[in-house]
């Protein structure tokens, strides 16, 4: 007898939070739809993209013009709608995905993760977001790490990869390339204006003008060798491939992306719409200041709709 009256108090709570007119219980009722609407979204994108996060915001101008700040990202796993492929396997096969040979990855940098990645809350620490950029190949354990590199940064596709050489030291203390494997050493060669420099944290490099061909990209031996297995990524918008070359505080200089790094491929963007995640607080802010004031105004209009007069007698003929 006790539970059935336990039920039916339960059932008469329940019932008279669905009814209340109360504002502050009408905005908890709001409160809970939206988040179960948004938790039901969530659920079907992680079911139909096999991956989570489902989808990104592009915080940045690396992908540019193929990608930019501001655009959502749909993300599916890796394998997912295709196998995943590389610059270098899209140059063979004809596959192009945001306007270049290859696919784009998010990942995190060296594996980066906390408690709340473990648990699949989070893609990893707020030490350093996902990284989205273009596989360009794979290289394996105790491989020379190639270092990729695009004047031209997203403007102009490289129709190919040419190898350059380390030709000799510049009286500036460059290291020359060249993309000839036997010219001679360049010790006496002072840059020019036209000639590329080039900085990483292996070293400096100067890049000759008429070593540049038109419409040509360039890789380079960083003379260090891969530890493990992993992809070789890049900006589009940047002028050199990410192993060796990045460097974030607390993460140290990006290494090959191993397979359990990668969180995902992009599959398609929303341009715009990524603005509203990257500015999520004000937004929450501003949503609930709206829905507040929505409620206010409904109860004054109650109010005022219960203390207007009624007017009483018969209208006279």
């Amino acid at each position: 007898m006790a539970e059935k009256e336990k039920t039916r108090d339960l059932r008469m709570l329940i019932g008279q939070f669905r009814t209340s007119d109360h504002w502050a219980v009408s905005l908890v009722r709001d409160l809970i739809w939206v988040v179960a609407v948004v938790g039901c979204i969530a659920l079907a994108l992680y079911l139909i993209c096999g991956t989570w996060p489902a989808v990104v915001t592009i915080e940045s101008g690396s992908m540019v013009p193929n990608m930019n700040v501001g655009d959502l990202v749909v993300v599916v796993q890796k394998d997912r709608f295709l196998d995943l492929q590389t610059w270098d396997e899209g140059k063979v096969s004809g596959y192009k995905k945001f306007g270049d040979f290859g696919d784009v990855i998010i990942y995190r940098p060296n594996g980066l993760t906390d408690m709340w990645a473990s648990v699949g809350l989070l893609p990893l620490s707020k030490a350093q977001h996902p990284i989205i950029h273009r596989a360009m190949t794979w290289t394996n354990a105790g491989q020379p790490v190639p270092s990729y590199l695009n004047l031209y940064r997203g403007k102009v596709t490289p129709t190919g990869y040419l190898p350059l050489t380390v030709r000799g030291e510049t009286q500036n203390g460059y290291q020359i390339l060249s993309t000839v494997v036997d010219a001679p050493p360049a010790a006496n060669f002072t840059p020019g204006s036209k000639d590329l420099i080039i900085k990483t944290p292996q070293g400096n490099y100067v890049l000759p003008a008429d070593a540049i061909i038109p419409n040509s990209g360039y890789v380079r031996d960083t003379g260090t060798q891969a530890t493990h297995g992993g992809y070789i990524t890049k900006g589009d918008n940047n002028i050199l491939s990410d192993q060796g070359y990045l460097t974030f505080p607390g993460t140290g200089t990006v290494e090959p992306v191993a397979k359990e790094w990668v969180i995902g491929k992009a599959l398609f963007t929303v341009p715009y719409v990524g603005l509203l995640p990257l500015h999520i607080v004000e937004v929450i802010i501003v949503v609930i200041i709206i829905m507040v004031l929505h409620e206010l105004y409904l109860r004054r209009k109650e109010e005022a709709g219960i203390q207007k007069p009624k007017k009483s007698g018969k209208k006279q003929r």
